[in-house]
C-alpha cells in the first residue's frame, strides 16, 4: 500500500478521534449542565415539598380543629334532640295536663255557681227562720203568763170540788149498795139469756161451714179449667211451656194434643188449642227476645270477648258464635254481676274464609243492635243509640281453635278493632272542633281527593255514585286521622287498654294436637332406628296388592308401582287400631258393627256393663281412652272376636274384624297403645280436668290465667322424658309421675302393661314425650314468656276473660247436627230461636225486664210480620 495513503488514513483517524474525544468533551459539559440543572430542580422540589408538609401539617390541625368542633356540634345536636324529645313528651303531658285541668275548671265552675246558689238560699232560709224563732219566743212567752193564769184558776177549782165530791161520798156509797144488790139479780137472767145464745150460735156455725164448704167446692170446679188464652192472646206461662217443648224435641203437630194430655191426665179441662203457625211465632218471639237481651247486655258490658268455630254439613258452612262477658244476675235478688257465656247463633256462610268470616261477625252483631235500639225497651232504657263500633271497641280478646283460618279471622278482628278505637276517638275530636276547623279539614281532604282522581276535570267526568263513595270514603280518612293523633295523647295506661286485644287457643285442642305431635314422633322412632314396626293393617282392596307383593320379593320378581302405592297407602300402629276397633264396637252408624250385641256378651261373660270409648266421632282423647280399654280387657276382646267368629255362618271374621285380631297379637302395636295409655294417664286426662274444673265460687276458668299450668305441663313431659323408669316402674306413684299430683284415672293399667312384657316401651316413651313436648310449646306460644299475656296485668286479664276450652261451638255444632237431622224441616230462625233462648236464659231476663206490656206487643207483633207466608217452622 503506498506510504501516502497510509498517512492520510492516520490522519483521519487521528482526526476522527479528535472529533470524537470533543464529542465526548461536549458530552461531559452537556451532563454536567443538566446535572446542575437537576440539582436546583431538585433543590427547589425540595423546598416545594416542605412547603407543602407545612401545608399539610396546616390543614391536618385545621382538620383536626374541625373534627373536634363536628364532635362538640354531634354532641350538642344529640343534647338538644333530646331535650326535643323531653319537650315534647313534656308538651304532651303538659297538653293532657291542660285538658284535665279544664275539664276540672269546668267542673268547678258549675260547682262554684251551683253552691252561690245554694248559699243564698240557704242565707234566705236562714234570714226566714231567724225572723220564725224571734215570733215563736214571743208567743211563747205570752202563752206562758196565759198558762200560769189558768193554772191558778184550776188550782181553786180543784179545792173546790174535793170539798164538793167528800160530802157526795157517803150519798153515793148507799146508793151503790142498792145498785149492787139488783145487779145480782140481772146477773143471773143475763145467765140464761147466753145459754139461749150459745145454743143458736153453734147452729149458726154449722149453717156457715156449711157455706164455706160449698165455696170452696165451687172455686175447685173454676180451677179444674185452664186458659191457655186472656182475652184472645196467649199467655206468657203458656208461650213458656210451648217453648219448653219444643226445645225438648216435641213436634210442633203434637204440641197441642200433649197439653191437652197432660191436663187431663190431673183433671184439669184445657180451654183453646195451639196451632203448628202458633207454636212458630211463639218461637220466633224467643229469637227476638233473645236478642234484645244481647243487645241490652252488650250496652251495658265494660269489655267482651268473642269465640267462634266451624263446620260443614251438607255442603254448607256453618259457623257458631259466642260472647263472653260480665252481665246483671237475674235469678239473684242483690244486684251483682256474673261471668256469662252468651249464644250469638248458628249461621251459614257462603265459604270459609276470613274475609266472609269477618262480614258475617258484623251482620249478626248489627242485626241484634239494630233490633234492640228499635224496641221499647231499648228506647226506654236510655242513652244514645248502640252501634257496632261501640261493641268493637270493648272487644278485648278472641278464643277459638288453633287452625290458621280461625287464627286470620281473630288478627282481621283486631285490625277491625283499632279502627272502630279510631272512629270513636277520631268523632269525638271532630265534636270537640270549631265548623271554621271543621271546614278546613274537609276542604283538605278533598283538594287531595281530586289530586288523586287526577284533576278537577277528571273528577267531574266521575259518575255520581262513585263521587259519593269517594266522599264517604274521604270522610272516614279525616275521622281516622283525628282519631289516630287523639290516641297519641293519651297515656301509656289509656293506650294499652284501648288497643287490647288477646288470642288464645282452646285448651282441648292444645292437648289434641299435642298426642297427635308425640304420636307422629313415635312413628318415626321405627324407621329411624330400622326396628319392625306394627304390623300393616290395610284395607280389603290394598291387601290383596300386598300379598301379590310379598310374592313377587319372594320370587325375585320386581315390584310393581301399584304395589309400592298400595303399601304408602296403608296404616297400621295404635291410633288404626283404636279406629277399628270404635268401628266395629261402638260405630257412629247405627247399621254399622256391633254395637248392642257387644255391650250384652260382655255384661255376660264379664260382669259388668261396657261402652267402647267413641273413636267412630272425632272426640278429645278417645284414643288414649280406647288404648286403656284394649290393654285392660285384652283378654276379652280378644274372646269376643273369638266368639264371633264362632257365631258366623262361614266361620270367618271379615276384613276389618280379621285386622283387630291381628293388631291385638302384635306386641308393637300393643306397645304402641300402651305409651298412648301412659300418656293419657300421666298428662292429658289430668290436664283437661284441670282447666275444665270450675272455681269456689262456680265461675269457669279463665284462660289468661292458665300461663303457669301450661309452663308446668311442660316441665312434667321433660322430668318424664329424663326419667322414663318413674312412669315405667310396676306401681308408679301419682303424687309424684301425675300431673298435679291426681289420681290415676285407671290404676290397674300399670299391671296390665307389665304383664304384657312389651318390647322397646322405654324408647318409644321418650320418643313420644319428646315429639309431644316439642308440639305443646308450639301450640302454647301465645303464653311465652315476655309474651302478651304474660305481660298482661291482672285488670287486663279480668277485662279480655275467656273460658279455657272451646267446648261451647263445638257442642253447639253437634247439637245442630243432631237436631237438623232429626227434624230436617226446623229452619235456622227455629233452631237459633230454641237454642238462644234457652242458653241465654232469657226467660229470666224477660221476668226482670219487660215491666210493660209494650214490650210484649212489641215481640207478637215482630214474629207476626216476619212469618208472614212462611211455612209453619215444625212439622
Amino acid at each position: 500500500m503506498p506510504r501516502t495513503s497510509r498517512s492520510a488514513q492516520a490522519r483521519g483517524s487521528q482526526l476522527n478521534a479528535a472529533r470524537q474525544g470533543n464529542l465526548e468533551k461536549q458530552a461531559v459539559a452537556q451532563s454536567d449542565t443538566a446535572l446542575d440543572t437537576l440539582w436546583s430542580n431538585f433543590n427547589e422540589s425540595k423546598a416545594h415539598n416542605k412547603q407543602l408538609e407545612h401545608q399539610l401539617a396546616e390543614q391536618m390541625q385545621l382538620l383536626a380543629d374541625l373534627q373536634n368542633n363536628f364532635d362538640a356540634s354531634q354532641e350538642l345536636v344529640n343534647t338538644l334532640r333530646t331535650e326535643i324529645v323531653s319537650l315534647k313528651s313534656k308538651n304532651s303531658d303538659t297538653y293532657h295536663q291542660l285538658r284535665m285541668e279544664r275539664q276540672r275548671c269546668k267542673r268547678a265552675m258549675s260547682k262554684h255557681g251551683s253552691m252561690a246558689s245554694q248559699i243564698l238560699l240557704l242565707k234566705k232560709a236562714d234570714a226566714i227562720s231567724s225572723a220564725q224563732l224571734s215570733k215563736g219566743l214571743r208567743d211563747s212567752t205570752t202563752t206562758i203568763t196565759k198558762l200560769s193564769r189558768i193554772n191558778e184558776a184550776l188550782r181553786t177549782e180543784l179545792s173546790q170540788s174535793v170539798t164538793t165530791w167528800s160530802s157526795r161520798t157517803e150519798a153515793l156509797t148507799e146508793a151503790v149498795k142498792s145498785k149492787l144488790s139488783s145487779s145480782d139479780t140481772r146477773l143471773k137472767n143475763a145467765q140464761k139469756e147466753i145459754s139461749k145464745l150459745c145454743k143458736g150460735f153453734y147452729r149458726a156455725t154449722q149453717a156457715k161451714e156449711r157455706a164455706v164448704e160449698t165455696a170452696k167446692a165451687k172455686v175447685i170446679r173454676q180451677k179444674s179449667v185452664h186458659h191457655l188464652t186472656h182475652k184472645g192472646i196467649f199467655t206468657q206461662e203458656t208461650r213458656n211451656l210451648v217453648r219448653l217443648l219444643s226445645q225438648s224435641g216435641c213436634s210442633a203437630n203434637r204440641i197441642n194434643e200433649i197439653i191437652s194430655a197432660v191436663f187431663n191426665t190431673v183433671g184439669i179441662t184445657m180451654v183453646g188449642s195451639i196451632s203448628c203457625r202458633s207454636v212458630a211465632r211463639i218461637i220466633r218471639e224467643g229469637y227476638f227476645a233473645a236478642q234484645i237481651q244481647l243487645g241490652h247486655e252488650m250496652k251495658m258490658a265494660e269489655s267482651m270477648t268473642f269465640s267462634a268455630d266451624g263446620t260443614g254439613h251438607r255442603s254448607i258452612n256453618y259457623n257458631s258464635r259466642h260472647v263472653h262477658m260480665l252481665v246483671e244476675d237475674y235469678g239473684s235478688s242483690e244486684d251483682g254481676k256474673t261471668r256469662a257465656t252468651r249464644f250469638l247463633g248458628i249461621k251459614p256462610s257462603r265459604d270459609g274464609s276470613s274475609k266472609e268470616a269477618i262480614a258475617d261477625w258484623q251482620t249478626t252483631i248489627t242485626e241484634i243492635l239494630d233490633l234492640y235500639n228499635r224496641s221499647p225497651f231499648g228506647k226506654r232504657s236510655g242513652g244514645n243509640l248502640i252501634e257496632l263500633v261501640d261493641i268493637l271497641v270493648k272487644l278485648t280478646g278472641m278464643n277459638t281453635d288453633h287452625c290458621a283460618k280461625e287464627k286470620k279471622d281473630a288478627y282481621e278482628m283486631e285490625k277491625l278493632k283499632k279502627w272502630a278505637v279510631n272512629q270513636r276517638l277520631g268523632e269525638e275530636a271532630m265534636l270537640e272542633k270549631s265548623l271554621q276547623e271543621i271546614y278546613e279539614l274537609q276542604m283538605g281532604a278533598q283538594r287531595k281527593m281530586v289530586q288523586a282522581a287526577g284533576g278537577q276535570q277528571k273528577w267531574e267526568a266521575l259518575p255520581e255514585v262513585t263521587k259519593s263513595e269517594k266522599r264517604v270514603v274521604m270522610v272516614e280518612n279525616v275521622v281516622q286521622e283525628l282519631g289516630r293523633g287523639a290516641f297519641e295523647l293519651l297515656d301509656h295506661h289509656e293506650k294499652r287498654l284501648l288497643r287490647l286485644f288477646i288470642w288464645a287457643g282452646c285448651g282441648c285442642h292444645k292437648d289434641l294436637n299435642t298426642v297427635r305431635g308425640g304420636y307422629t314422633a313415635m312413628e318415626k322412632w321405627w324407621k329411624e332406628h330400622g326396628v319392625q314396626g306394627p304390623v300393616i293393617l290395610a284395607n280389603r282392596d290394598n291387601d290383596t296388592v300386598l300379598e301379590e307383593r310379598e310374592q313377587a320379593i319372594a320370587c325375585g320378581d320386581e315390584v310393581t308401582p301399584a304395589q309400592d302405592h298400595a303399601l304408602n297407602r296403608s296404616t297400621c300402629g295404635a291410633i288404626k287400631t283404636a279406629q277399628i276397633a270404635g268401628a266395629i264396637f261402638n260405630h257412629k252408624d247405627d247399621k254399622k258393627g256391633h254395637h248392642d250385641f257387644f255391650r250384652d256378651w260382655w255384661k255376660k261373660h264379664v260382669g259388668t256393663p261396657f261402652t267402647f270409648p267413641d273413636t267412630s266421632n272425632n272426640r278429645f282423647q278417645s284414643y288414649c281412652y280406647a288404648a286403656a280399654a284394649l290393654l285392660l280387657h285384652l283378654k276379652f276382646f280378644r274372646q269376643f272376636l273369638q266368639h264371633l267368629q264362632i257365631t258366623k255362618q262361614n266361620g270367618k271374621l271379615n276384613h276389618m274384624e280379621s285386622n283387630l285380631w291381628k293388631a291385638l297379637h302384635d306386641s308393637a302395636t300393643l306397645s304402641e297403645l300402651a305409651i298412648l295409655a301412659l300418656y293419657g294417664e300421666a298428662v292429658s286426662y289430668l290436664y283437661v280436668k284441670a282447666i275444665r274444673s270450675t272455681s269456689d265460687s262456680g265461675e269457669t276458668q279463665n284462660m289468661l290465667d292458665l300461663g303457669p299450668l301450661h309452663q308446668k305441663v311442660s316441665t312434667h313431659i321433660q322430668a318424664i322424658i329424663t326419667n322414663p323408669s318413674s312412669l315405667l316402674c310396676e306401681n308408679p306413684s301419682s303424687v309424684t309421675v301425675a300431673l298435679e299430683g291426681d289420681e290415676w284415672q285407671h290404676p290397674d293399667i300399670f299391671n296390665s302393661i307389665k304383664d304384657l312384657d312389651l318390647p322397646y316401651l322405654e324408647e318409644l316413651l321418650i320418643a313420644f314425650f319428646t315429639g309431644a313436648n316439642e308440639t305443646w310449646t308450639r301450640f302454647t306460644s301465645e303464653f311465652a314468656p315476655g309474651g302478651l299475656i304474660d305481660a298482661a296485668t291482672t285488670e287486663e286479664r279480668d277485662l279480655a276473660w275467656m273460658p279455657a276450652t272451646n267446648d261451647e261451638n263445638e257442642g253447639a255444632l253437634g247439637s245442630f247436627r243432631k237436631l237438623i237431622r232429626q227434624q230436617p224441616q226446623l229452619t235456622m230462625q227455629g233452631y237459633n230461636g230454641l237454642a238462644m233462648f234457652f242458653r241465654n236464659n232469657t226467660q229470666s231476663f224477660m221476668e226482670e225486664k219487660f215491666t210493660m206490656d209494650e214490650d210484649y206487643k212489641f215481640l207478637h207483633k215482630l214474629a207476626r210480620e216476619t212469618g208472614s207466608g212462611e211455612q209453619a217452622v215444625m212439622d
